[in-house]
C-alpha cells in the first residue's frame, strides 16, 4: 500500500518536474516573449543542428532532420507582405473603390439576368 503511493509519488514529481523544465527552458529561449522574440527563436533553432547538442554516438544513429518546406515558405510569404504591405493596401483599396464604382452597373445585369432566366422558367 505504501509502496504503491511512494511510486505514484514519484510519478507525479517526474511528470511536475519534467513540465517546469520545459516550460522554464522555452521561456529562457524566448518562445514566450514577443513576436521578434518568437522570430528569433525560429532563426536559432532553423541553424541549430542536432550535432551541436548530442553526443557523436547518438547522432550518427539519427536521421537527417531540417524544418518543414511548408514553414520555411510561409515565413518567407509573410515577410514579403511586410515589406509590400503598403503596395498590398493601395490594391485593395483600389479594389474596393473599383467594385463599388461599378456596382450600380454589376447589379443591373444581375437583375437582368434573373429576369430572364425567371422569364425562361415560366414558358
Amino acid at each position: 500500500m505504501a509502496m504503491g503511493k511512494l511510486v505514484s509519488l514519484l510519478k507525479l514529481s517526474t511528470k511536475v518536474g519534467l513540465s517546469g523544465l520545459a516550460v522554464y527552458s522555452t521561456y529562457n529561449l524566448g518562445f514566450w516573449g514577443n513576436c521578434k522574440q518568437g522570430e528569433q527563436v525560429f532563426y536559432k533553432l532553423q541553424s541549430t543542428k542536432l550535432a551541436d547538442v548530442l553526443p557523436v554516438e547518438v547522432t550518427s544513429q539519427l536521421p537527417e532532420l531540417t524544418m518543414p518546406e511548408e514553414l520555411t515558405g510561409t515565413i518567407s510569404a509573410v515577410g514579403d507582405v511586410k515589406k509590400n504591405m503598403w503596395g498590398y493596401y493601395n490594391s485593395g483599396v483600389s479594389s474596393v473603390c473599383g467594385g463599388l464604382a461599378s456596382l450600380p452597373d454589376t447589379v443591373k445585369g444581375w437583375s437582368d439576368q434573373a429576369v430572364e432566366r425567371v422569364k425562361e422558367n415560366i414558358k
